[in-house]
């Protein structure tokens, strides 16, 4: 759905204000929206995380072409040669992976704060939500929010250093590619090829692991926020009008004064302890010495 159609079908009075149901109605329109722009940042996460399993298989063929150094002269072409085709195709693999991870990418930590900052409103909401008028002040309460949504997907598309970062993967992906090309020409120089093609790979992946897992979190981040956010909507819409109010950091500092946390307790073994006050007495019984003993 496009964003600004978000904010459109939100705004709009399409519902009699008289309308009981008309309340209801534009809740659970924003529960739509809200699911829509959940459903994208869950699909941006998948993408990253493909170029995150990629890094995985890069490790892998990393140490297939150190272990060619090992291989015996007569197998070593045909080896290679194997090897580099798989690492052709690999290599066109995380071209395409990176291509779809940069396409309309979003920032995902900031779609979560840009979410969140509305919580206080859907919260308040919840608790006025009775005495409001009619469906059109429901609406004026949700304006707000509903800008942010038509405007999200513009205003927080993924900026120059996100974007070169994912061009960063594609390129090496290249790289790739003609080293293993350079590989599979064979030549005196193949065995220091197949060590290069090692380095290349395992560079690609620690580099890729990077910039995947923090799109990847980015992407989590939005979409708990998001789902977080629809679900409160989903049981406003059902009469649940319980506030929900997020702490301020002050309210957090004040709950951890009256309430500190327990202080970590010191390791005492399994073995419980005695209660010497419920030890019960010793009979002794006096007797002779035995024979031999003084």
């Amino acid at each position: 759905m496009d964003g600004r159609l978000i904010g459109i079908r939100l705004l709009a009075n399409d519902r009699p204000g008289s309308d009981p149901n008309a309340k209801q109605q534009i809740l659970l329109g924003l529960s739509d929206a809200l699911s829509v722009l959940a459903g994208r940042m869950r699909s941006q996460g998948d993408k990253a995380l493909k170029i995150t399993l990629l890094a995985v298989s890069a490790e892998k063929i990393a140490q297939r072409a150190w272990d060619l150094n090992s291989s015996k002269n007569s197998h070593f072409q045909r080896d290679s040669q194997i090897l580099a085709e798989e690492i052709k195709a690999f290599a066109k693999d995380v071209a395409e992976a990176a291509t779809r991870a940069g396409e309309q990418a979003l920032l995902g930590r900031e779609v979560a704060n840009a979410i969140e900052a509305h919580a206080l409103d859907i919260a308040t909401l919840a608790r006025d939500i009775e005495v409001l008028p009619d469906a059109a002040a429901v609406r004026s309460r949700l304006r707000p929010l509903s800008v942010t949504l038509s405007t999200l997907p513009e205003r927080l598309k993924a900026n120059a250093a996100t974007i070169q970062d994912v061009n960063g993967i594609a390129a090496l992906a290249i790289g790739l590619a003609e080293s293993g090309e350079r590989l599979a020409a064979g030549g005196p120089a193949a065995h220091k090829e197949a060590v290069a093609v090692c380095r290349d790979l395992r560079n690609f992946a620690e580099t890729a692991t990077a910039v995947s897992l923090e799109m990847t979190r980015g992407a989590a981040l939005a979409v708990k926020a998001i789902s977080d956010m629809a679900e409160r909507t989903v049981g406003l819409s059902r009469g649940n009008t319980e506030a929900h109010v997020p702490l301020t950091a002050h309210a957090r500092m004040m709950d951890l004064v009256r309430a500190p946390p327990q202080a970590g307790k010191i390791w005492e073994p399994a073995t419980p302890k005695i209660d010497t006050t419920k030890v019960p007495p010793v009979s002794i019984v006096w007797g002779t010495t035995p024979v031999g003993k003084n």
